[in-house]
């Protein structure tokens, strides 16, 4: 493990793993084929729709959500959905899908276009379930049926033998969301929605557990990471935890990087006398003001890793709409 990870427990590691392992097994022949040079791939997850009332941690993203929609169809991209898009552990599937009918319809036009792929999580697995997709989704959204699936893997040119991408939810092995998922689902319906709704508390909050998010994020990279050493060319992409993972450090630690890269630059421009300083110094301003707007709204929590083979897609419902 990496200087400065943080460390997981033996026990946790070893669930996750399993958990991973089981659903990396089980869907090896459901595999996809793309370019990763030309193809464009966008990824979206934990959206966390529900029945626009004060549990609906989607509520306030709605719009960005559709315009992005609506930019990367018209750019040509393949949209993959990779779990907990509807919070069916908070409300029931089909006021969920006629709240947000204009979305899921947005959805269904890169399903139509044959650029549509979903997986599902731990909220939203009831899809798992073929007669519940073509009950609630197919009559409300599109006659086209799709499946949802527990995972998928994407290979370069169809090349099994190449670099290859798994996409899971990220809940895999986990004691409340995969091994307990019936149980944590009757107590957020009819617990937590409810204090919810009452008290208009928004849930997905980046800050929110951050250590248990960390160390969450850490088990997935070391799993990834003990496939690789063992020669499997496999890059993990999961959501679940809501903190965004890019080259396998947060957020915050790959804008903490390119600050210093910055910051470096600049000493050696001014050491020189060049003429773009003042350029220079707008860009590393600008940086260090994204850094602290960062850190503000609590995305702090730092995991340090030492090969790029895991990354995490965040969430699409923050409480601030970004």
């Amino acid at each position: 493990m990496a200087d400065g990870a943080v460390e997981t427990d033996k026990s946790y590691q070893e669930s996750i793993d399993k958990g991973l392992n089981d659903t990396y097994e089980s869907i090896k022949d459901n595999r996809e084929s793309f370019d990763f040079a030309k193809d464009n791939i966008i990824i979206f997850s934990d959206q966390h729709r529900g029945a626009r009332d004060g549990a609906d941690d989607f509520l306030g993203c709605e719009k960005a959500y559709n315009a992005s929609l609506g930019y990367y169809l018209e750019t040509g991209y393949t949209l993959i959905i990779l779990g907990d898009a509807e919070d069916l552990w908070e409300c029931r599937p089909g006021p969920v899908v006629k709240a947000y009918k204009d979305t899921l319809s947005l959805e269904a036009e890169f399903l139509k276009q044959n650029r549509y792929y979903r997986i599902y999580g731990n909220h939203d697995d009831y899809w798992e379930k073929k007669g519940a997709i073509d009950k609630y989704l197919m009559p409300e959204i599109t006659t086209q049926s799709t499946p949802i699936y527990r995972g998928m893997i994407i290979f370069h040119n169809g090349n099994p033998l190449g670099v290859k991408i798994l996409l899971v939810h990220g809940h895999q092995g986990t004691f409340d969301s995969d091994q307990l998922g019936p149980i944590s689902k009757v107590l957020v319906r009819y617990g937590w929605r409810n204090i919810q709704r009452l008290l208009k508390i928004r849930s997905t909050t980046p800050a929110k557990d951050a250590s248990l998010k960390s160390m969450h994020d850490m088990a997935m990279y070391s799993w990834a990471l003990d496939r690789c050493k063992n020669g499997d060319k496999l890059i993990l992409i999961a959501g679940h935890t809501h903190l965004p993972v890019f080259a396998s450090r947060n957020y915050v630690g790959k804008i903490e990087s390119e600050l210093k890269t910055l910051q470096d630059d600049l000493l050696k421009l001014r050491t020189k006398g060049g003429a773009d300083v003042d350029d220079l110094v707008r860009k590393v301003a600008e940086k260090r003001a994204e850094l602290e707007f960062i850190k503000a709204k609590g995305e702090s929590s730092g995991i340090s890793m030492e090969k790029p083979c895991y990354f995490n897609t965040g969430c699409c419902s923050y409480s601030d709409a970004i």
